[in-house]
């Protein structure tokens, strides 16, 4: 059985980008453009092997959907990557403090987060 990976992103290419190459690896993908539609997909598909969340998005960015998301019941214990252009220590550690297990710099290179999400979905 595959495992299911929640995108959430609100840059259209990005989410496709990112659809293609981890369904190329024969993970169930669900996507979302903001985090409204993240915890609705939390809702109706969770829980999720893993998850990759931009961080600056309109309404909540992607460490406070984190926080929330691992508060939630089918979200509990969720493994997170951020997947961003930020790369500031203090958002880095915000974002561990939320409860994220890893960080990608945008750019990157499609076979880091294949890697990241291996590791951190074993």
């Amino acid at each position: 059985m595959s495992k299911k990976i929640l995108l959430c992103d609100d840059a259209p290419t990005a989410l496709k980008l990112m659809e293609m190459v981890l369904g190329d690896e024969g993970y169930e993908i669900f996507k979302a453009e903001n985090a409204e539609q993240a915890m609705k997909s939390l809702e109706l598909n969770g829980p999720f092997d893993g998850c990759v969340f931009d961080v600056n998005m309109p309404g909540k960015n992607g460490i406070e959907l984190s926080r929330d998301f691992l508060a939630h019941p089918k979200g509990a214990g969720a493994n997170i990557v951020i997947v961003s252009t930020e790369s500031s220590d203090h958002l880095r550690q915000a974002g561990k403090d939320a409860g994220v297990k890893a960080w990608i710099v945008k750019p990157f290179d499609d076979e880091d987060l294949i890697e990241v999400l291996k590791r951190i979905t074993a």
